[in-house]
Order: structure tokens, then C-alpha cells, then sequence
């Protein structure tokens, strides 16, 4: 099963954007986001909570931006395994876990670095100028990464399964997901047990950490979002929905001015949410309604 998800990954890494050789000419861009290119558009969108900044990643690199003076950073990253270094910042998956502290995911930007294709679960502790790679290296390509209950959340897109592991990400225990790519999850804030993730058009839920599944809804493109007892949703079209029994049902409370990409939340009724061109809109009061906190 294993060699057969690693032969279907060629195929997934042209869906996050593969190791590219293009780079940011450092000077700010009307444009972070490059729409020639295949989606995903945007891979994480983060706080770094040693300076408040907007922690941004795209097809086309590594952005921090200032959310007071909408002022945009490069951020030129290098990661390390094996000897071997190459440039890293495009198609980048990361969490903040503290002040400077970032893990991350993704794909060398010099395809003749020597690096394998896919630099499996890694660690940076100066803002993501530097990573290593901790484990599952040339293995592991994870599109989302949660740290929460003392425990880590991984969705893999080369196995097709959420990894958890209760070892800082040394070793995971793997947990194969429904058929299709899964684009979002989340993990109950209250309960480590209860997970829901959304493929492209279909949402489905786990009560026993992600040993088993059911489809529970129908959307498109569905973005999740969960702090406290506060959960929303983001469908492609824009539509904000919130549920209060943990994603049984929905309703529709609100609407974003393009299509969602990655949340970020503070608390139950904070909450951050990048947009398919960079865009990145802020609520206050749990999905009702937008303002925009930066436009590209």
C-alpha cells in the first residue's frame, strides 16, 4: 500500500506546486499569488506571536506582512538534511507554536539540490530562515499540520491518511482517510478524539482519532475553522456557515469577498481567513461579518 501512495504522490505534488526553481525578486509585489499556476494558491496562512505578524505562504514563496503598516517581507528560508541545502519557501506548509518557532512541510525550491521531492515533517526556531527535517524525509508531503492536546495532526497528501504523533513528530501513527484529497481538517479543541476533514466536495467526520469515517455533508471546496465551541466553514463560493454541535448542521451566517483558503483563529469570535489571491479578511464576531486586515 505504502509504494502504491508514494507512485500516486508523483501525481499529487503537480497539485501543490511540485520543487520549483522560481523565487521572489525580494521587492514588494502587487501579486503574491501567481494564477497561471495550479492551486493550491495559497498553503498557510499564520501569526508569528513574537511580533504579531501575518505568517503567509503561496505558489510563489514565503511572505510576512506587518498587519499595521500592510508592509511585505520575503522570507528566504534554507533547509537542511543530509548534507545537502537547498532554498525553501514556495509551496511551504507551516504551524507557529511559539515566538519564532514554526513547523512546516513542503518541497525544495532547487530541484537540483539533491533534496528528494517531498521534505517530510521539519522544524525551524529562527522564523523559518532555516529548517530541519525531523522525520519522514523523501516521505512525507503534509498539507496541514495541527498541534494541539499535547499531540500532533498531519494530513499526508502521499499516503492519504492523518498522522498523529505524541512525540514532537519523531515517530506518527497513520490513519487513512476516505478516498479523494483532503484539503482541510480539524480536531475538537474539547475532544482529541473528534476529527472532520473536507475533501473537494464532501465533508466527513471521525469520533475514534481518525481510525474510522463517515461522511456527515456535501460542499465545495470546504475551509475549516475551529476554536472553543465555535466552528465555521468556508465553501469555495464564499459562504461562511457555523455549526454548535460540532458539525452535524450548519447555517449560513455570513459571506467572504472571494474564495477561502486557510483560517487562522484567535478565539471564538476572532478569526482570520486568506483568500485565494492573498487577500487576507478578518471577523470579530464568529463569521457574520468581513473587514479586510490586507489586501495584495
Amino acid at each position: 500500500m505504502r509504494r502504491l501512495a508514494l507512485a500516486a504522490a508523483v501525481l499529487l505534488a503537480a497539485g501543490c506546486g511540485g520543487a520549483s526553481g522560481a523565487r521572489d525578486d525580494g521587492k514588494r509585489s502587487a501579486r503574491l499569488v501567481d494564477p497561471s499556476k495550479k492551486p493550491p494558491y495559497v498553503n498557510a496562512l499564520d501569526i508569528d506571536p513574537a511580533d504579531g505578524h501575518f505568517l503567509l505562504t503561496t505558489n510563489r514563496g514565503f511572505y510576512r506582512i506587518d498587519p499595521r503598516t500592510k508592509a511585505v517581507r520575503t522570507v528566504r528560508g534554507e533547509v537542511a538534511a543530509g548534507g545537502r541545502r537547498s532554498p525553501v519557501g514556495t509551496f511551504l506548509e507551516l504551524d507557529a507554536i511559539g515566538p519564532r518557532k514554526l513547523l512546516g512541510s513542503g518541497h525544495p525550491d532547487r530541484t537540483d539540490a539533491g533534496l528528494p521531492a517531498y521534505l517530510g515533517f521539519m522544524r525551524s526556531d529562527d522564523a523559518g530562515r532555516s529548517w530541519r527535517v525531523v522525520s519522514r524525509l523523501g516521505e512525507a508531503d503534509l498539507h496541514k499540520i495541527v498541534a494541539l492536546h499535547g499531540r500532533l495532526y498531519a494530513f499526508d497528501a502521499v499516503l492519504g491518511a492523518i498522522l498523529i504523533s505524541s512525540d514532537g513528530g519523531r515517530t506518527f501513527t497513520e490513519r487513512f482517510t476516505p478516498r479523494g484529497l483532503v484539503i482541510d481538517f480539524v480536531v475538537d479543541p474539547r475532544d482529541p478524539r473528534y476529527l472532520l476533514a473536507a475533501t473537494e466536495d464532501q465533508l466527513f467526520r471521525s469520533d475514534d482519532e481518525a481510525a474510522t469515517w463517515r461522511a456527515v455533508d456535501t460542499g465545495e471546496g470546504i475551509r475549516l475553522a475551529w476554536a472553543g465551541e465555535t466552528l465555521l466553514r468556508a465553501d469555495k463560493d464564499g459562504t461562511v456557515l457555523r455549526s454548535e454541535d460540532r458539525g452535524a448542521t450548519f447555517a449560513r451566517v455570513g459571506e467572504v469577498p472571494g474564495e477561502p483558503y486557510k483560517f487562522k483563529s484567535l478565539d471564538a469570535e476572532r478569526h482570520y481567513l486568506a483568500l485565494s489571491d492573498g487577500t487576507i479578511v478578518e471577523t470579530r464576531d464568529a463569521g457574520a461579518r468581513w473587514t479586510t486586515a490586507f489586501a495584495p
